[in-house]
């Protein structure tokens, strides 16, 4: 998924589980998207071709697999024992959440480097036009929970 679905979802699902999610507004932002940066490799390898060969299992490093969630998991324990909980809570929160989204849409090999086998539960459209839809869809209904859920903390 896009990084404004990432974030959005992010930020609705905090604001349910932890209320007032406007107070962290960027915590939630940044740790939406971070870990999208793992598709920096790939982006300055494929640079021009990018549009022919897309964002799919083979954009990712292995920390944006199992990988990188068990590495991710074993920081925010130790976290956990230092910083406030909440802020740790709404973190890990959001990096679970970026693992699940990417896992359950879209094409991952869970257990790269290890293994290179590819899984795809088919949740998601398959196609490359019907995937736009799907995540563009998905995101103007996001945006527009967000308006309301935003509109109505500055009215």
């Amino acid at each position: 998924m896009n990084i404004l679905f990432h974030f959005l979802f992010n930020y609705l699902f905090v604001d349910i589980v932890f209320g007032n999610a406007w107070d962290y507004l960027v915590v939630v932002f940044v740790f939406s998207v971070l870990i999208d940066l793992t598709h920096l490799p790939y982006l300055l390898r494929v640079r021009k071709d990018v549009m022919k060969k897309r964002f799919g299992s083979g954009s990712r490093t292995r920390f944006h697999e199992i990988y990188g969630l068990t590495l991710f998991s074993a920081v925010i324990c130790v976290l956990y024992l230092v910083f406030d909980p909440i802020i740790i809570g709404v973190i890990a929160m959001c990096i679970v959440l970026h693992f699940a989204i990417d896992f359950l849409t879209g094409k991952s090999m869970p257990f790269y480097p290890y293994s290179k086998k590819e899984v795809f539960l088919r949740i998601s459209p398959y196609g490359y036009k019907e995937k736009i839809l799907f995540e563009t869809f998905s995101t103007i209904l996001l945006v527009v929970l967000f308006w309301l859920k935003v509109g109505s903390l500055v009215l």
